[in-house]
Formats: structure tokens, C-alpha cells, sequence
């Protein structure tokens, strides 16, 4: 099961990342990195670690063209980046998370998401030996509605001038502080942000639309979340939970007297007037048949 940190970054991700190569597309063999290091992650030093990619086309996240590099990415990570899907449609085992790499990769600067995803498809298929296939399985899909009472959705601030910093700035790096309830406090400014520390989460949202905030969601709840509201504004949101087991808690379990806090599907109902519906459905998946534990040489 994806660790809670993966599975913010996972949430980053499904944010910022839209449709890449269609299912079963051939990957060029001719794209490729202009040079590419891999290497194990230090060991856990009992203090708190940073996961975090730079450098992804596309990606409003670390901007730096022309490199991409990766800190404590696990296999799944980087698979899920490459062929850009959340973690709920990746099948792998596993073990997959518990080996991390970072990342060190130069490329054209004017390299695009869809060249960029496909380089390092090659990339893992050249290191890693990875091979995978596309198929079908059956799975809980959720759509997103209004709420009983009307949405209780907060219209977007404007972002602030180019320039004024001070209310831009995402805050200074490390893990966030604790308010007295345990809840992480966002850093300043106004811009997407999310953090799950001792089962308790919060996600920020800021000038989204809801089919935006259908795929943020559809990453905590394990399976595709559709936009049915209707609504057709732009709004920013704070929203808090908390998670049980490893990941949120399902519609069809609602929280127990030991989880202190609701599920994100209370929650998503009582903070934001929304409301996530269960059904079943085909879903696409990702499957790995083969993939070495650790990387040829660089």
C-alpha cells in the first residue's frame, strides 16, 4: 500500500498532470534523455524526508527546464509519472514503494509533457527492464454531486499582483506545523497545496473548477471521480480529514469512535456542499509484468 507522502505526491500530480500517451501506444525508442543518473535514495535517518520531482514539463512545480531530477521517488512514482496515471490504476507489486531513487536528467529545454513522459517510458524500460501491459478491471467510481442544502464553495480570490512575494510565496521548505488538533498548518499564500501527517490531512485548492477538484479527490478515494454539479465557477477551498489504515476511508465505511475527524467523504459533504456518490465501472490499468529492483549501471 502507497505510503501517505506518496500518496500526496500522488495528489500533486493527478493536479498538474493531464492526458498523456493513449493506451497501448508505442513508445519511440528514439526519445531518450541526453544523459540520465539513477540512484538509491540515502537511508531513512529517522528525521522527516522530502519527496519531490523538479524539472516536469508542464508542471507549474519546480520549474527548471532542460533538467529533471527526482528526490526519494519511489518505482510506482516514477511509473505513474511516466505513463501519467494516478496510483489507484497502476497494478504492480508491492514492493515497488519500498525502494527509492533519485533522479538526475538532462533534456532539450523545449521538451514537451508527451516527449518527456515517453523518455522516461524508455528510460525504465533501459534501467529497470519494465515491461507492462494495458487491461481492464472492474472498480469503485464516485461522482461528484451537490449536496443536499446547496454547495458551500467559496468563489476564487484574485491571485495577487506580479511581484508581491510575500502573498505568492508557498512558505519556507520542511515538514508544516501542527495546529492543537493535529491538523498541518498551509504555508502562506493561496497557492495548491496538500499534507497528511499522523492520519490527519489537509488539501488546498485554490481558483478550481470542481472537474478540477473531482481529479484531486479521485487520488484519496482509490478510483475515478466524475464532475456531476453542474457548477461552472472557479473556487478556492481548504479542506481537512482524517485517513485510517493507510488511505481514506470508503463511502461505505464510515469513520469509527478511534479515527478522530471525518473521512474526506463527510468532509467533502459538511465543508463543501458536495457529496461523493459510489458506483462500479471499468477502469484501465497498468499493469507491470516484470521490473528489476534496482537499476543497470549509469
Amino acid at each position: 500500500m502507497l505510503p501517505k507522502h506518496m500518496r500526496a505526491i500522488n495528489a500533486i500530480a493527478a493536479l498538474v498532470i493531464v492526458c498523456g500517451l493513449a493506451h497501448g501506444q508505442t513508445a519511440d525508442p528514439a526519445l531518450t534523455f541526453e544523459v540520465a543518473s539513477i540512484k538509491p535514495s540515502p537511508p531513512p535517518d529517522g528525521r522527516p524526508r522530502a519527496v519531490r520531482a523538479i524539472g516536469v514539463p508542464g508542471s507549474p512545480y519546480g520549474k527548471d527546464p532542460g533538467r529533471f531530477a527526482t528526490e526519494n521517488f519511489s518505482l510506482s512514482n516514477l511509473i505513474t509519472m511516466a505513463y501519467d496515471i494516478p496510483y489507484y490504476r497502476l497494478s504492480a507489486p508491492d514492493l515497488l514503494v519500498r525502494s527509492e531513487f533519485n533522479v538526475e536528467a538532462k533534456m532539450p529545454v523545449d521538451t514537451t509533457k508527451e516527449q518527456f513522459q515517453v523518455m522516461l517510458q524508455n528510460l525504465l524500460a533501459e534501467r529497470f527492464g519494465l515491461k507492462v501491459h494495458w487491461t481492464s478491471k472492474q472498480m469503485d467510481l464516485y461522482n461528484l454531486v451537490v449536496a443536499k442544502g446547496g454547495p458551500k464553495l467559496k468563489p476564487a480570490e484574485p491571485d495577487p499582483p506580479p511581484g508581491d512575494e510575500d502573498s505568492r510565496q508557498a512558505g519556507p521548505g520542511g515538514p508544516p506545523q501542527l495546529r492543537a488538533d493535529g491538523y498541518p498548518i498551509p504555508p502562506p499564500g493561496n497557492q495548491k497545496w496538500m499534507a497528511i501527517m499522523r492520519d490527519k490531512a489537509v488539501m488546498r485548492g485554490h481558483n478550481e473548477t470542481t472537474a478540477q477538484m473531482a481529479s484531486a479527490f479521485s487520488s484519496q478515494v482509490g478510483g475515478p471521480v466524475n464532475d456531476a454539479t453542474g457548477l461552472t465557477g472557479n473556487y478556492d477551498y481548504l479542506l481537512y480529514w482524517s485517513t485510517s489504515t493507510g488511505r481514506s476511508l470508503s463511502a461505505a465505511a464510515p469513520a469509527t469512535s478511534d479515527v478522530e475527524g471525518p473521512s474526506l467523504f463527510d468532509a467533502v459533504q459538511e465543508q463543501l456542499g458536495l457529496k461523493l456518490e459510489a458506483k462500479k465501472g471499468p477502469v484501465q490499468v497498468l499493469v507491470v509484468d516484470h521490473v528489476a529492483n534496482s537499476p543497470t549501471q549509469n
